[in-house]
């Protein structure tokens, strides 16, 4: 397999005039419908970014803020087979969904959702949440939630710590074919793996 860098490093601290194709530490990719890379450009810029499967710029959307369409630290971020995109809208605690060029289509955001750090899909077309919380230690949160097309939690597990099944920080996650979950944490044991019982 041939390997092509095509997602550049942000030149602004040489003193270069920064593209919009330059990302500024992106914290996770999804797949179109036709091949097209959907970038969440997190912690620096706030935005989304969209590129052929060749790595040409198409597009970007979202701006830092808490609006409808804007963004704060996008974390995760997901497509579904109608081509919507979904980004984990962390520090506004709560997930966006846009159309495939941008387009916001609505919001899911609750006390029960959580702060959502990282989302994928599983094979019955429901939506895997990591609610990472608020890391207040008063109020330790490290739940998986289930949710349906229409943002309603259907299912969740997990608590705060670093125990076996549970979150320290969970900040990445991966659904399987068979359905297994896949959690990786910023701190704590790594990565797990949960098989649902029902």
């Amino acid at each position: 397999m041939r390997a092509r860098t095509w997602l550049l490093a942000p030149l602004a601290a040489l003193g270069c005039a920064v593209s919009p194709e330059q990302l500024d530490r992106p914290t996770n990719v999804a797949f179109g419908l036709a091949g097209d890379v959907y970038v969440a450009d997190g912690y620096n810029h706030a935005r989304i970014v969209r590129f052929s499967g060749d790595g040409e710029f198409l597009m970007e959307w979202g701006e830092k803020g808490f609006g409808r369409g804007q963004l704060d630290t996008p974390h995760g971020i997901a497509t579904d087979d109608a081509g919507r995109v979904y980004v984990a809208d962390r520090e506004n605690a709560r997930v966006q969904v846009f159309s495939a060029d941008g387009e916001y289509l609505a919001q899911w955001k609750s006390a029960a959702l959580g702060r959502p750090w990282a989302i994928a899909f599983g094979p019955e077309r429901h939506m895997y949440v990591v609610d990472g919380g608020d890391q207040d230690p008063e109020r330790p949160r490290g739940h998986v939630l289930r949710v349906d097309l229409d943002g309603t939690i259907v299912d969740r597990w997990g608590t705060a710590g670093d125990g076996p099944g549970q979150l320290d920080w969970g900040h990445g996650i991966a659904v399987a074919r068979d359905g297994s979950v896949y959690v990786t944490g910023l701190r704590g044991r790594g990565a797990q793996k949960f098989r649902r019982t029902r």
